[in-house]
């Protein structure tokens, strides 16, 4: 294959959602930036190690709350002014930083910091998916999931701006999150249809689609562990700070690399044997980076990549599939549940894998890794032996224009206030 035929379908699918990629990427600069910088500001201050854990904590908890009642909100007033109400509170959070140091006061702003992104997520994600369909829906996933990445990194990058006052990264932070407004509030791209919802509970989730379901919790686990654990892992293993630097880098290199490619693949095969394929290769190679990572640079940077490359893909193969099974009403509520899933993973799942660490060294790290896809490609095979899928969100009402666009161009004609006048016109003429 030509690669001039292997980036046409992503052209085709860039190019109408460029300005809703281009907020998601501003988004996820602006909190990424903001962790960081608050985690740097309270080692400062000499705050101690276990109260910045549970500071910086307390936005999954507000998170993990979003995804359990935000979407009434969306269902209610639509996603477009629900994404611009909770990005604008972002934008007046990060500012608030400002009043006061206290590391309590910092915490509850955490909090309803972890609320406004967990909202906006749901959002961004159950958007996507009413305009996907089951042929190109894995493609739209891998490239939100690199937007999201590649404004995390890129959020990294602004900590080296001189700061004397301490008060000019809040003031960016906040101009950030006000521009990531511009494009998603500006794009024609069609919102999803609010009249018709219907509610979903977890329970309906997992009988529904078992696989994408426990997929989430266990890409939860492995994101969560790699981030958290990583450097953890990489220091105790003998590496320095820079080969620990390198380690980390080439993990979230491979998980970028290996979106689209993935995600393409899931369009054209049964998603779960997709996400089964990771978690075995997962399975095999977890153990031997242990063996791999002091034999040298190259082994490392290798090593590092194929575990990043499965660790990172997961979730979106798994939002994919499930979506492919549910219709336009159920896509926010399930979004919010998919999004709970890998909090909670990645919450839970770092903690454990910490203590077990503990107890037998920086080993299990990878071990863990290991066991955990092993157990879930069992679960895999269960579910796929006992149950086929129904696809039944083939084609969405209102489907991404195939053809190239500009992202602030009129993109469904149906869609614009002088056909709707028009139509108008023509009934009361009738």
């Amino acid at each position: 294959m030509k690669f001039a035929d292997y980036i046409a379908p992503v052209k085709s699918v860039v190019s109408p959602l460029s300005a809703f990629f281009a907020g998601t990427t501003l988004t996820c600069l602006g909190y990424a930036l903001l962790t960081s910088v608050l985690s740097l500001r309270m080692h400062a201050d000499g705050v101690s190690t276990s109260l910045i854990g549970i500071v910086l904590s307390l936005y999954y908890a507000g998170y993990i709350c979003a995804s359990l009642t935000a979407f009434k909100i969306i269902n209610k007033v639509g996603h477009i002014r629900s994404f611009s109400t909770y990005v604008s509170l972002f934008s007046a959070l990060a500012l608030m930083h400002v009043f006061s140091n206290n590391p309590y006061y910092w915490g509850g702003l955490r909090f309803l910091e972890g609320y406004c992104i967990g909202a906006a997520m749901m959002c961004l994600e159950s958007w996507l998916n009413a305009r996907a369909n089951n042929k190109n829906r894995g493609l739209i996933m891998s490239l939100y999931m690199v937007t999201t990445y590649l404004g995390s990194g890129l959020g990294q990058l602004f900590l080296n701006i001189p700061d004397k006052s301490g008060v000019m990264i809040y003031m960016l932070v906040s101009i950030i999150f006000s521009v990531a407004l511009v494009p998603v509030s500006l794009t024609a791209l069609p919102a999803p249809d609010i009249s018709i919802k219907k509610s979903m509970k977890l329970r309906e989730l997992f009988k529904i689609s078992p696989v994408g379901a426990a997929g989430c919790l266990t890409s939860g686990v492995f994101v969560g562990s790699f981030y958290i654990l990583g450097t953890i892992y990489a220091s105790q293993s003998g590496l320095n700070l820079a080969q620990t630097s390198l380690f980390m880098s080439a993990g979230i290199f491979g998980g970028l690399a290996a979106q689209i490619p993935v995600g393409r693949i899931s369009d054209r095969f049964d998603r779960r044997f997709v996400i089964m394929w990771v978690c075995g290769i997962m399975f095999l190679i977890a153990p031997w980076v242990d063996w791999f990572i002091p034999q040298g640079t190259l082994p490392l940077v290798f090593s590092s990549f194929l575990l990043g490359a499965c660790t990172f893909v997961i979730y979106p193969v798994c939002v994919s599939h499930v979506n492919d099974q549910i219709d336009d009403s159920l896509r926010v509520n399930a979004s919010g549940m998919l999004i709970m899933l890998q909090s909670l993973g990645m919450i839970g799942g770092p903690i454990i894998i910490s203590f077990i660490m503990q107890l037998f060294g920086s080993l299990s790290f990878v071990v863990c890794f290991s066991i955990v896809s092993g157990c879930f490609v069992l679960f895999s095979l269960h579910c796929i032996a006992k149950r086929d899928i129904n696809y039944i969100a083939v084609t969405p009402s209102k489907p991404i224009p195939t053809a190239p666009t500009h992202a602030f161009h009129v993109l469904s004609q149906d869609d614009s206030l002088l056909d709707k006048a028009k139509d108008i016109l023509a009934e009361k003429k009738h």
